[in-house]
């Protein structure tokens, strides 16, 4: 079930205690750059960040902003740089070639550059964005979809209905020119429409499992490790959750005999040469060694008939090997000790 909860929203004189701070920093700044961070912290830290990330949920966008600009403050001892904006380059030009040529040069700019349509939609997550475009017709999200960055369209294009995609694609594709009228008339429909959503906009990311997942699968393997370690002891079920998560093909080695039997039959025979190219000789050995002799030999030789293959390709049907490992394990036919309990024999 779908976690929802209320978004957080504080004014910047609220405080947080500092764990919370760093959780929501990791937000602002994403997991990828946001990782460095926790070098250096103690592991009861660490873990208390942690656990602020599993259970911190949406966080408003001004909260992390914030957040953000008190940590360049304490970073550096400097104040934040000015935001830019209209008003800081009429001073500016001011400032540097007096009053009078100011206002021309202001007033040339103000005549010559072209509004640019649709940039509100910039502020917004590109499934937000589908959602709300979606209620229009297929001409118009075509429209709006061929003045956007190309990566942002197709990350909307994700989120449409399934239904709604062929048609506004082959409007996309039939578009040639648009009167710079009609497209700034649907732009400031649609901003209306919207306007709500960009008054109270979400940081984009949210904490959770799998937040902490894809934080620690950026770090080192034993700084991962250390932290893992540290969740353990601050909250079992937790550190379970998460080294659920970061479960990878390789780790099938973690299967004793047994278990990669029941494996190998839910799993379709044909998938195993493509998972199985380049794997480590521990792990190969550890399928063939649970098939028969005749399976074995197919298995090779079809694994050699292949050839060369894309690592995407095998990175693919690896995944969907780990699907299956993952029903097993909800319908208990597989339990997989991963480190994070007592097992006996």
């Amino acid at each position: 079930m779908t976690d929802v909860r209320t978004p957080m929203s504080m004014s910047p004189s609220d405080t947080f205690p500092g764990a919370r701070k760093v959780a929501i920093l990791v937000l602002r700044l994403g997991v990828e750059r946001a990782g460095p961070l926790l070098f250096g912290l103690k592991k009861h830290e660490i873990a208390a960040i942690v656990d602020e990330l599993a259970s911190l949920g949406a966080v408003d966008a001004s909260v992390g902003d914030d957040v953000l600009e008190q940590f360049i403050v304490d970073a550096t001892g400097e104040p934040p740089l000015p935001i830019g904006d209209v008003e800081l380059a009429r001073h500016f030009l001011e400032e540097s070639v007096g009053d009078r040529l100011a206002r021309e040069i202001l007033s040339q700019l103000d005549n010559t550059a072209p509004a640019v349509p649709f940039q509100f939609l910039d502020r917004l997550d590109p499934a937000v964005v589908a959602v709300n475009l979606a209620m229009e017709h297929n001409q118009t999200i075509a429209l709006v979809l061929s003045t956007l960055n190309v990566d942002f369209a197709a990350a909307i294009m994700e989120f449409l209905p399934p239904h709604q995609v062929p048609d506004v694609g082959v409007r996309l594709g039939a578009i040639d020119k648009v009167a710079s009228a009609a497209l700034l008339e649907v732009d400031a429909a649609l901003e209306e429409r919207m306007s709500p959503l960009l008054e109270n906009r979400f940081v984009a990311a949210s904490g959770g499992v799998d937040t902490l997942v894809r934080l620690i699968q950026g770090l080192p393997p034993e700084t991962g490790e250390e932290i893992l370690t540290a969740v353990d002891g601050y909250d079992a079920e937790l550190g379970k959750e998460i080294r659920a998560q970061m479960f990878v093909f390789d780790d099938l080695l973690l299967l004793d005999d047994r278990q990669m039997q029941t494996l190998l039959r839910g799993v379709d025979a044909n998938t195993l040469p493509l998972a199985l190219k380049g794997v480590g000789a521990e792990l190969r050995d550890k399928f063939l060694g649970n098939l028969s002799s005749r399976a074995r030999d197919n298995l090779l030789d079809e694994m050699e008939l292949l050839g060369s293959v894309r690592m995407a390709d095998v990175a693919e049907t690896q995944a969907v090997i780990l699907e299956v490992v993952k029903s097993l394990e909800a319908s208990g036919e597989l339990v997989i000790n991963r480190g994070g309990d007592d097992f006996v024999s």
